[in-house]
């Protein structure tokens, strides 16, 4: 297991780097340092919103309440906007190496390679984002599907994204003495499943 992780961390670091379009200047990174990065999610879903911009699709939005389900068709921009709100705050080395920690493992039931990221202490009260993972698929070493949790006093929200097809938001609210009101929201774009 320890060989396999010194092959694949090097290159998911190779991977979020060529994806991120920008020039790297920087000095090449040696075994000890690789812990630094983490995975640049927010660069990373801009991008997927960019592929849905150029796409000639209408996207279908899936809504369900308490186990009540209705769908409509949205136009393009209203995936951006749903998903505006796992866009802050900015993941990746620079804003969150000093907040979270990583670990990874290969997951064998689903076939990924899975970072996860929790903070290192407490967080700052503006910091809502409390947990995040990102799954890689270990034959292709691409990204398959990111995971965050954002977390306010009363209510719960998580982002699950699905790499060129869908991405649901799950709301969950807790107010004390009542049952939790779940909603959820599923944006799908690809119909190829």
């Amino acid at each position: 297991m320890q060989k396999l992780y010194w092959f694949i961390v090097p290159l998911f670091v190779i991977f979020f780097t060529a994806c991120s379009g920008k020039k790297n200047n920087a000095v090449p990174v040696n075994n000890s340092a690789l812990t630094e990065n983490i995975f640049p999610v927010t660069d990373f879903l801009k991008g997927q919103l960019r592929i849905i911009d150029s796409m000639g699709v209408t996207p279908l939005k899936i809504l369900s309440i308490n186990g009540k389900t209705d769908s409509l068709w949205l136009k393009r921009e209203d995936i951006r906007k749903n998903a505006k709100p796992f866009l802050t705050p900015v993941i990746d080395s620079v804003n969150m190496y000093s907040l979270f920690s990583e670990k990874s493992f290969l997951d064998q039931t689903i076939n990924a390679f899975t970072f996860s990221y929790d903070p290192k202490r407490k967080l700052p009260d503006s910091i809502k984002l409390t947990h995040w993972d990102v799954y890689m698929n270990p034959q292709t070493n691409s990204i398959q599907r990111i995971y965050l949790v954002k977390e306010n006093a009363d209510s719960t929200t998580q982002l699950t994204w699905v790499v060129n097809k869908w991405y649901s938001i799950r709301t969950i609210i807790q107010n004390q003495g009542e049952q939790p009101e779940i909603k959820e929201e599923k944006m799908i774009w690809n119909f190829d499943e």
